[in-house]
């Protein structure tokens, strides 16, 4: 196969979409920081590691050997403090064994169980909004003020005759895992992050620079773009009432043969995957939004589905702690405050042979103990993927999945098929002996501990002045109460829609064909893909001036395992299906990642030659290797 003909430009000379990407980015990457240092949230210790200049690291109090006084904001973003830890303690040692249950239980929004009376009943630890709870508007379009109304409803009903408020959640990751939609901005697939670092990467490399202060200034451009994307994307969420996003993706894929997560992937390199997840947690974080990291032991390498069977991980461990488990290491044994980590549902034969990793104590060890013999076991939740997936249900049944579960090690059980038959279950397992009543209690008290922390988070975000989050490494949110177009602000002063089509110009990546030269003259026709995208392609054509209907034959692939003929194919989610597809002499194979109206808007721009496409495929397809770019 033909790779694509023309050289990668120099960083000295970007596409003008590149250098406004950069130049914004850059300027956010060199006044915030992503990370902060480690203490407690009003600075007590216990529990984390205390910060720079605080006076019990050694290096004096405030101001000693330089270092400013942590704001509050510093300090919360660490994680919570001993105190806070004392409260959740207390809060969990008043409840019955039934409210305990019931707080470390997440049920799906409109199943039994999650209503607002049966909330208060069952003292349910949260829910999960998936797409058919989101109510429809009369234009289409997703009905987010009736949402935001029964959200706050529902909040009402978690929070009654407690201190902390309850989980609102939801799958937001960008691309096709997306359950709110239009009016929310909609987000490219978080591989767009990784073929945005692959294009950066590559670019510097063509300018002579091999690694140093070129590769870092690169590596951290991706970075702030991720946080900056999260954190937008997170800020809209809680401003419908959302408290946790489960997100981001962390599975590194090993391309075509991952059938499940694919392009919710940022790349098939460990490295890059560690540094972009490092940097979209922070920005949840920075919304105020507890994320949830996923899926130890890692669903990117696996060739089945969990949704359908429970998928058989048959690396050794010494493999996995080098791809797999990266990401995971870095989260959780660097200086950023991680709440949460997603157990799927893998089996690893080498840890439990036949159990799925969510039912499986020595998977749970593997994950508290994955930053290493030198580091403090990790103390946060870890949340199950959805256990009414058929991995599990086939097994166990219902409600002994559950039951499962929590003995091995899990804090918080997400979406159990019967929420009200989950929560007895639990009750009697407990009464029974089968599950020792201190593993109970534990989970509550990291449930309790993790709210209460968020809702500190949340405080401490708004009440915080410009200068204290920009000290913080934190973005200025502003929201449309101050006159804002597109609701809120990221660091670099855009708002979410603008930040969207910056990623999807960033990524764009011709995979085989002519760099920079323009595609089609003044016309072209539009073909596969679904009417949506269609219309999307065509809308942004005729924005730029080219008739639809005549010309060259722009086929649009939807599915990563789909595939076309054309003068150009297009590859809108992952980009496998561009290795079975076929194009003229002279015609280009294009990897978009997305299909949002900004990424029809970069792949008209490299189309007619305004934009060359600055992206590299963050992953290796068919014999294109990664980093195949312009």
């Amino acid at each position: 196969m033909k790779t694509s003909s023309r050289p990668r430009p120099s960083a000295a000379a970007p596409t003008a979409v590149l250098t406004a990407v950069l130049t914004a980015v850059l300027a956010a990457a060199l006044t915030l920081t992503s990370c902060t240092t480690p203490a407690g949230p009003d600075g007590s210790s216990g529990g984390t590691t205390p910060a720079p200049g605080s006076g019990t690291d050694g290096t004096g109090g405030a101001g000693g050997a330089g270092q400013p006084e942590p704001s509050a904001l510093e300090l919360a973003l660490d994680g919570p403090s001993a105190d806070l830890e004392a409260a959740a303690a207390e809060a969990v040692a008043g409840m019955e064994t039934a409210e305990m249950a019931g707080q470390v239980l997440v049920g799906q929004l409109g199943a039994a169980g999650t209503d607002p009376a049966s909330i208060e009943e069952l003292n349910l630890g949260g829910i999960i909004v998936m797409g058919d709870a989101v109510p429809v508007a009369a234009d289409g379009t997703h009905g987010v003020e009736a949402l935001k109304t029964r959200l706050a409803e529902t909040q009402e009903a978690l929070s009654a005759n407690r201190d902390w408020t309850g989980i609102i959640s939801v799958d937001q990751e960008g691309g096709l895992v997306a359950r709110i939609k239009e009016p929310l901005v909609e987000w490219p697939t978080p591989m767009s992050y990784g073929a945005a670092a692959a294009g950066m990467a590559g670019a510097e490399g063509a300018d002579g620079e091999d690694g140093g202060e070129g590769e870092s200034e690169g590596e951290d451009t991706a970075a702030q773009l991720a946080t900056d994307g999260h954190a937008l994307m997170g800020a809209q969420l809680a401003e419908l009432g959302f408290t946790l996003d489960f997100a981001p993706s962390v599975d590194v894929t090993i391309g075509a043969g991952d059938p499940a997560i694919g392009a919710r992937s940022f790349s098939s390199d460990p490295e890059t995957v560690s540094t972009l997840g490092t940097a979209a947690t922070a920005g949840l974080l920075h919304a105020g939004v507890l994320p949830a990291p996923k899926h130890f032991p890692g669903h990117g390498s696996v060739t089945d589905d969990s949704h359908v069977t429970a998928p058989v991980q048959d690396a050794s461990v010494a493999d996995l702690e080098a791809r797999d488990w990266l990401p995971f290491r870095e989260l959780l044994g660097g200086d950023q405050y991680t709440p949460m980590v997603m157990m799927g549902h893998v089996i690893v034969p080498e840890l439990e042979p036949d159990v799925p990793s969510s039912v499986s104590a020595p998977a749970y060890e593997a994950l508290r103990g994955v930053a290493g013999s030198d580091a403090e076991p990790y103390a946060g939740v870890v949340v199950t993927d959805a256990l009414n997936m058929g991995a599990l249900v086939e097994r166990y049944g219902a409600n002994e999945a559950p039951v499962r579960a929590l003995a091995a090690g899990a804090d918080l059980l997400l979406m159990p098929s019967d929420l009200p038959g989950a929560r007895d279950a639990l009750v009697e397992a407990v009464d029974a002996g089968e599950v020792p009543a201190e593993r109970l209690e534990k989970a509550a008290e990291r449930v309790v501990t993790m709210l209460m922390w968020r809702d500190h988070l949340a405080q401490e975000l708004e009440e915080a002045t410009d200068e204290e989050k920009q000290q913080a490494g934190v973005g200025t949110m502003n929201g449309t109460e101050n006159g804002t177009e597109n609701g809120t602000k990221s660091g670099t002063g855009a708002g979410p829609e603008q930040v969207s089509r910056d990623l999807s110009a960033a990524a764009i990546t011709v995979v085989d064909g002519a760099c920079g030269a323009p595609l089609v003259e003044d016309s072209l026709q539009v073909t596969g893909g679904n009417e949506i995208d269609r219309a999307r392609l065509a809308e942004a054509a005729e924005a730029a001036g080219l008739t639809v209907g005549a010309g060259p034959v722009v086929t649009l692939v939807g599915s990563a395992r789909g595939s076309g003929q054309g003068d150009v194919v297009v590859a809108l989610d992952a980009p496998f299906g561009l290795d079975r597809s076929s194009v003229p002499d002279g015609g280009a194979k294009v990897a978009l990642y997305g299909r949002t109206p900004g990424a029809f808007e970069a792949l008209v721009a490299v189309l007619t030659g305004e934009a060359e496409a600055p992206g590299a495929l963050p992953v290796e397809v068919g014999d294109w290797p990664a980093g195949t770019g312009c």
